[in-house]
């Protein structure tokens, strides 16, 4: 699956109406709005079969109008999706063992986390991860941090993180798991999903923008014309 994620701040009334139609060309396309106090911010979560999935969806973007703008003015990543589970403190990926291995693969750059999960009514909620956002944001080295709500589906949450590398990251974690009792109660109890499935995601970041009907990284000096590099 490829995943895609954008952050924007204005709503177009066509939204709705087109992210409904685009859920027939992809496995996943959600709009949330920011539970942060005081915030009017949104957020795009979509899933691709495949990198052919994301040409055809580009090439009907005359369909898509308010679509293809969150493309063009979002901050846009997009990802091989990689999915997590904890294991002993430390984040690994599902499809890997959770035995230490031989190797310790490199981090590189910032840290980008998606969260995604449906919760039981709790008219606390918004209040406490309000606040958590507001915490959250005053750390070093946190450049995103926001619970955002499903415009559509009340209690469906997800989690965008972004941390400036993976020291500050870890930091953050530990200081998190130190303090659990101090923190208390999210207000956030799981429930089944009544679209798509829970994900904890985990990526060293590569940001986009739509240039011409291609995404290419935002930093030029990462474009690549004689190595045709994968996703990861």
């Amino acid at each position: 699956m490829i995943r895609l994620t954008a952050r924007f701040a204005q709503l177009d009334d066509a939204l709705l109406t087109e992210i409904t139609a685009a859920r027939e060309a992809v496995a996943q396309c959600e709009v949330y709005r920011s539970l942060a106090a005081g915030e009017e911010a949104y957020a795009l979560a979509m899933l691709c079969d495949d990198e052919k999935g994301m040409a055809a969806l580009l090439e009907r973007s005359g369909q898509f109008p308010a679509l293809s703008q969150i493309f063009t003015d979002g901050d846009v990543e997009i990802y091989r999706q990689s999915s997590y589970q904890l294991a002993d403190g430390c984040w690994t990926p599902t499809d890997a063992t959770t035995e230490p291995g031989p190797i310790m693969w490199p981090a590189a750059g910032p840290v980008s986390i998606v969260i995604q999960g449906a919760y039981q009514p709790n008219e606390l909620m918004r209040e406490l991860t309000a606040r958590e956002i507001a915490e959250t944001r005053r750390e070093p080295g946190c450049i995103h941090y926001a619970w955002y709500e499903n415009i559509e589906l009340p209690d469906h949450l997800m989690l965008l993180e972004l941390w400036s590398d993976q020291r500050i990251y870890d930091l953050h974690w530990q200081g998190r798991m130190r303090s659990v009792e101090l923190r208390g109660d999210s207000g956030r109890q799981p429930a089944p999903m009544l679209r798509g499935e829970p994900s904890r995601e985990f990526y060293r970041q590569q940001a986009f923008e739509l240039h011409y009907g291609m995404f290419l990284p935002r930093e030029p000096e990462r474009y690549a014309e004689t190595v045709r590099w994968g996703a990861r």
